[in-house]
């Protein structure tokens, strides 16, 4: 009698004991967070990623004032590995902090001026666990002071700082027509997506001149295939300064294609490509801010606007 009544009580505490265990190896982690300035929208934005390690369902809210922004990732904690107060721009965020209250995570954001509900979006994006790739919450909040500047990575080109980009024009054509590939007329996409920085002059945000974005920027999602828009040969295929991960392709009669901030490459030096086969999957490599294809044309070295061959 005395065995019966004490091997319950065991009983009990042993079917209790996975159960709050398999509970908090469950709960979600914040694991990283990243924040960049864009504007590849009607309205430039600052963006903060978090990384996490599972589907999560975050909210918002926005005190009266407009300048207190609450997000709320219940369920969820905050690496110890994680800066709590990362650097922003300062012109859209003065303050931004993360932490833990309670079970939940909280990502409190101070603006300089006061927002509403239509300059903030959160959003979630899914992950994929065979490209390696995190579920993700995205805060956007809008710029309401006019001072963010171009987001993209910039190509210094020493030999065309000055010039007006009428005049490269002329220079790489000489009055003919745009040269069209060797006997194709036209060359495919590399991926299909939203340009998020054309081809041209801009004023630098940093340097405060005039330089040449040397190519087009696409904007995709991780791990998009990166298709060739031209057959040729691969004549590089391995990490190059800015570009990060790059597939660099001659066609022949002096043109050649780059494809720049690749997450990995499927190609190697010397090999033959066709039109539209797979060369590479999309990243963030190199001098990058987000996800995105940097297609780059060059016709005898000098680069061109790809919109003129797609």
């Amino acid at each position: 009698m005395y065995k019966k009544f004490l091997i319950w009580p065991l009983i009990v505490v042993a079917s209790l004991l996975p159960v709050g265990i398999s509970q908090g190896a469950s709960k979600t982690n914040i694991t990283n967070v990243r924040v960049v300035t864009r504007n590849d929208a009607d309205t430039p934005f600052v963006r903060t990623v978090l990384d996490v390690t599972g589907p999560v369902q975050p909210r918002f809210a926005i005190d009266k004032s407009g300048y207190n922004i609450v997000v709320t990732i219940p369920n969820t904690n905050l690496s110890r590995s994680i800066n709590p107060r990362p650097q922003v721009n300062q012109n859209v965020i003065s303050r931004l902090e993360l932490g833990n209250k309670g079970p939940h995570a909280e990502v409190r954001i101070r603006v300089p001026k006061a927002v509403n509900t239509k300059d903030l979006k959160v959003f979630t994006l899914d992950g994929n666990a065979r490209q390696k790739i995190s579920n993700r919450v995205v805060i956007d909040v809008n710029d309401k002071s006019g001072k963010v500047q171009q987001w993209s990575h910039w190509h210094d080109s020493k030999d065309s700082i000055s010039k007006p980009f009428s005049e490269s024009i002329k220079k790489d054509f000489k009055g003919r027509k745009p040269f069209a590939g060797p006997g194709r007329g036209d060359m495919i996409w590399p991926v299909k997506g939203v340009i998020t920085s054309p081809f041209g002059y801009r004023i630098h945000p940093i340097y405060g001149r005039q330089i040449l974005h040397s190519g087009m920027d696409i904007g995709v999602d991780y791990g998009t295939p990166v298709k060739a828009a031209m057959g040729g040969v691969v004549v590089e295929a391995d990490w190059i300064s800015g570009y990060g991960n790059a597939v660099v392709i001659d066609h022949g009669n002096g043109m050649t294609t780059l494809y720049g901030h690749n997450e990995r490459l499927n190609v190697i030096t010397g090999q033959t490509v066709k039109q539209g086969d797979i060369i590479a999957y999309a990243g963030s490599t190199g001098n990058s801010t987000g996800p995105h294809v940097h297609f780059e044309i060059r016709v005898n070295g000098e680069a061109v606007d790809p919109a003129l061959y797609l």
